[in-house]
């Protein structure tokens, strides 16, 4: 086991909340003694975790006053902080005091496609400068690659409304990528946070997946499964690639793009940590569509 019993939780979204919901389950269970999360303002959405135990303190991530506070005592530190620059970019203090105030191990916001590449721009250039900033504090991060979120990415704002009947694909759609569903990352970033030997996180990579399918793979099992039709039509990557110069914000784009070229494949099945949890039984995409 880590030995880690004290743990805090920046943002407390869509992944955020998954990981929070499995500490406390282990909290419960007497494997943890104290979860914490970190808000910018009070929020009666937190409500559910203060009733299973969790505290909740307001910081201003600015502020590095602020954040030692609220670190002090703190194991593990989980930046769940959204993908937008200014939260990405937030991870920087959030080391610097996490360091300052002996967080023995930091989860940077990762949790999507694996960012241990070359040429990295936008917010995975933005991802890996967090990765070097831990490296300069020598504070030891663990990073959880788990490809595109299953439950999470067919929709229509990413433009790919299946049950809606619609998707736009980035390429010739037949690019592999991993998926995982947000409620397995939680339970699998749980599980090692706490059990595994200290040795197997410091500076470790944890590729999770539930199944690597393309998305023509995934449209062509949807209508044989359900019997409906998908209209698809297709963005070619050198359109993406404009998009991206005239708006190199447009998340949706940002994330065709990299899936069209193989980004969101977290690395070869034996590089895979799915064996570092032995209850891994993921949902599929089959589950979750």
């Amino acid at each position: 086991m880590s030995g880690f019993k004290n743990f805090v939780i920046a943002g407390s979204g869509s992944v955020g909340t998954q990981i929070i919901r499995e500490l406390l389950k282990r909290k419960s269970a007497g494997e943890v003694d104290n979860v914490t999360i970190l808000t910018r303002s009070s929020s009666k959405a937190l409500d559910e975790f203060t009733a299973a135990g969790a505290k909740t303190t307001t910081v201003d991530y600015t502020s590095a006053e602020s954040l030692a506070a609220a670190l002090a005592g703190a194991d593990v530190v989980i930046s769940t902080l959204t993908h937008v620059p200014s939260a990405l970019n937030a991870q920087h203090l959030l080391a610097e005091q996490s360091k300052a105030v002996g967080v023995k191990l930091f989860v940077p916001s990762e949790f999507g496609d694996a960012t241990d590449r070359e040429g990295a721009e936008g917010i995975f250039a933005l991802k890996q400068a967090v990765q070097h900033k831990l490296k300069e504090l020598d504070l030891p991060y663990a990073l959880f690659f788990t490809g595109p979120h299953s439950d999470f990415v067919f929709i229509a704002a990413i433009g790919l409304d299946i049950k809606g009947g619609n998707v736009t694909l980035g390429g010739d759609g037949n690019a592999l990528n991993s998926f995982t569903t947000q409620v397995d990352i939680g339970r699998f970033v749980a599980y090692v946070l706490t059990q595994v030997p200290l040795s197997k996180l410091q500076w470790h990579i944890y590729r999770i997946e539930a199944e690597r399918k393309s998305f023509n793979q995934i449209i062509k099992e949807y209508e044989e499964r359900t019997g409906k039709k998908v209209n698809v039509t297709y963005r070619s990557v050198d359109e993406l690639q404009a998009a991206l110069e005239k708006n190199p914000a447009d998340l949706a784009t940002v994330l065709q793009l990299d899936w069209a070229l193989g980004g969101g494949l977290i690395g070869s099945e034996d590089q895979l940590s799915v064996s570092d949890y032995p209850a891994w039984n993921p949902k599929t995409i089959a589950d979750v569509l």
